[in-house]
Order: structure tokens, then sequence, then C-alpha cells
């Protein structure tokens, strides 16, 4: 599970692969849409920025695979063991 790893899972849209945007791999990428995570709301839907070594850019919609809020608490907290340990230190 991504999620409990710490690590944000992103799925492309029904039909799209990185062929359908030329991605290579050398690309910076920024995630934009995922602050309501903060707040335990699973946004659904988040914009990738995407900047080239070349200097293009662009951007492009993923669906975010965050399902549920337990799933955003764990990823703000950088995964299943940080939140728990974090929850061992208050208790």
């Amino acid at each position: 599970n991504l999620v409990g790893m710490g690590i944000l899972p992103l799925q492309y849209k029904a039909g799209e692969t990185a062929a359908t945007y030329n991605l290579d791999g050398s690309e910076v990428f920024t995630v934009n849409g995922i602050e309501a995570l903060n707040q335990g709301a699973t946004p659904g839907t988040v914009t990738l920025d995407v900047q080239r070594a070349n200097g293009e850019s662009f951007s492009f919609d993923v669906r975010l695979r965050i399902d549920t809020p337990t799933e955003a608490e764990y990823y703000c907290n950088g995964g299943v063991l940080n939140f728990v340990l974090r929850q061992l230190a208050v208790n």
C-alpha cells in the first residue's frame, strides 16, 4: 500500500498513459490540490504541473488514490508507521 508508506498514489485518467504526455522520467512534477488532505478530505482529482528540462511546462489532471479520510491522515503523517508513533507519543 503506497499510502501506508507515505507515498502519494496517483493514477492517470482512463485511456491515458505516460506516452499520452510524452513523459520520459526526466520531468519535475508539482502536485496541486492536495491541501484538502490536511483536513481529512479526499479531493479525488489533483493537477500535475510538469516542467521539462528544456523549459516547456504543461499541466494535466490525475486521480488521487487516497480514497478514505483514514488514508489521508496516514499520508499527512508520512505513512502508517509515523502515524502510529505519533499516536504512541501523545498517549
